[in-house]
């Protein structure tokens, strides 16, 4: 084979892979953001931008009618959940400055940790209970919106 063949066998060789590498990543990539995971470089973040992230998909995805009574329900709520938020994010504060503490104190640690999970909680409890009320007063459109988006099998 001459070095010009080469060159070409090689050059094919690495389209190919590249093709196949961009595929396989976007193939990945659209798995996430169909099960929810759209956020990527958010996920596992509980902060008020991928909150609102998450439901204005899930909003874009039902009749407007139901978005607006899901807006509506949040809205009500918005006081109640940013608290719930500013509290969450002064536990994790805490739990920062008990890692930091010089000498480190497991038990402040423990307490620390164990009110972030409890604010944690408070906080989904908080969205869920939103949640919960809105998905009674959807049509059946807005249902099905909404089995399509988080639970189809």
């Amino acid at each position: 084979m001459t070095a010009r063949r080469w060159i070409t066998v090689l050059g094919a060789a690495f389209v190919a892979s590249l093709a196949l590498n961009l595929f396989l990543g976007g193939a990945i990539i659209g798995h996430r953001v169909a099960q929810g995971g759209g956020g990527l470089l958010l996920d596992g973040q509980m902060n008020p931008a991928n909150v609102k992230l998450r439901l204005e998909r899930v909003l874009g995805a039902l009749p407007a009618k139901d978005a607006d009574i899901v807006r509506g329900l949040f809205a009500a709520q918005r006081d109640d959940i940013a608290q719930r938020f500013q509290a969450f994010q002064q536990a994790r504060r805490a739990i920062g400055a008990a890692l930091k503490a010089q000498p480190f104190d497991a038990a402040a640690f423990t307490a620390a940790y164990e009110t972030m999970q409890a604010r944690s909680q408070e906080l989904q409890a908080s969205i869920q209970g939103v949640i919960k009320a809105a998905i009674p007063q959807l049509s059946a459109e807005g249902r099905a919106a909404i089995v399509e988006r988080r639970w189809r099998q």
